[in-house]
């Protein structure tokens, strides 16, 4: 039993329960779980990301919320040859990116301030966001416009452009974005992209809805 409850401990399966009283479910199993709640959203995004990505050449990322750090939870590659792309799976901390900021901007202050405090605003190049003042007032602008950019905070030479996607209830469940390289976000490319993302985000999160209200009807 011991060594069953070791691997399982490895793997983060199971994880020490507060106090030293037994073992509870671990962090891995909760991923998991969530994993199988997100398969909705992406199944919903899918054919949305599918028509960015071939109207456009470019790449279009899914992302979500896991345990206060963003994670690609799809992802379609662009045909350029020269294109930014990531791992499905890939976490990164949301301060840091236009996906990222599209989630924060929806959240409630008090789970902002959480995150926050416990990921901190590590810098990744000299135009990440590393100033809670300064990042508030960025999010504040994503709301605004209905939209969040981000110019190489995160990769140097790229500029990103995501969209909020929303549940029936109005609480953020993800983003749609595009990152693409710098010499294709021209203002012309850009004005595109962002009425792109923008224009999906919104039918992305109506085909949530809908998919919500025909689960009730059935329950």
């Amino acid at each position: 039993a011991y060594r069953y409850i070791s691997a399982l401990r490895e793997f983060r399966f199971v994880e020490e329960a507060p106090g030293g009283a037994g073992y509870r479910l671990g962090g891995r199993i909760l991923e998991m779980a969530a994993s199988m709640a997100r398969k909705p959203l992406r199944e919903v995004a899918l054919p949305h990301m599918q028509r960015i990505a071939r109207e456009t050449g470019e790449t279009v990322l899914l992302c979500g919320l896991r345990e206060h750090v963003g994670v690609c939870l799809e992802k379609v590659d662009g045909t350029h040859a020269l294109r930014v792309s990531y791992e499905l799976g890939e976490t990164y901390p949301l301060h840091a990116g236009a996906t990222g900021k599209a989630i924060l901007a929806h959240l409630d202050p008090g789970e902002l301030d959480e995150i926050v405090r416990d990921v901190g605003l590590p810098r990744f190049t000299e135009s990440t966001i590393t100033s809670e003042g300064k990042l508030k007032k960025e999010l504040a602008k994503v709301r605004g416009c209905g939209y969040a950019e981000s110019e190489g905070e995160s990769i140097l030479g790229t500029h990103g452009i995501a969209a909020p996607i929303f549940s029936s209830s109005g609480g953020i469940i993800g983003s749609i974005g595009v990152s693409v390289p710098n010499l294709r976000a021209e203002d012309k490319n850009r004005e595109r992209l962002i009425r792109l993302v923008v224009e999906a985000a919104k039918k992305i999160s109506e085909g949530m809805s809908a998919q919500e209200a025909q689960q009730a009807r059935e329950r």
